[in-house]
């Protein structure tokens, strides 16, 4: 088994990656540094390492609700960056939108959807390689179910 990343080290990747997008760069420090944060998001995947594997918790209501241990480096870099492609294709579709979720809200039509989709897409075909394959194929439901 090859030698688990360090928190930084995972940041640092994720940067590297995310640099191959379109997506707004301000955007990227600030949504790689919440993975590591005390407060716990909704939703969010949190990486902790331990000595033989990651392990990646994400959290509902300040409960943790789905724990899973993974060896692979690169799984784990594929679903933080899953997460983080999401947050920020769906924080630059409000803006197109005009919206900000507090005071106004977008409806999620289909065509919304299809174009949040669109831009997470984008985002992995600019990227590539095994992370665009993982992304065509499910890897995160997998990683979730298994």
């Amino acid at each position: 088994m090859s030698q688990l990343l360090n928190k930084q080290e995972i940041a640092d990747a994720l940067t590297e990656l995310l640099k191959h997008t379109s997506l707004p760069s301000d955007q990227f420090a600030r949504n790689i540094n919440r993975l590591f944060e005390a407060f716990k998001w909704e939703g969010v995947p949190y990486v902790e390492v331990g000595k033989t594997a990651y392990i990646v918790t994400i959290y509902e209501r300040g409960m943790p609700m789905l724990k899973k241990r993974l060896k692979q480096t690169g799984e784990v870099l594929y679903w933080l960056l899953e997460d983080i492609i999401f947050t920020i294709a769906h924080v630059e579709l409000m803006k197109r939108h005009g919206v900000d979720n507090v005071h106004t809200h977008l409806k999620y039509t289909e065509a919304v959807y299809a174009e949040l989709n669109s831009d997470v897409k984008e985002a992995f075909q600019q990227i590539g390689g095994v992370y665009l394959h993982w992304y065509e194929s499910g890897k995160r439901r997998e990683l979730e179910q298994s």
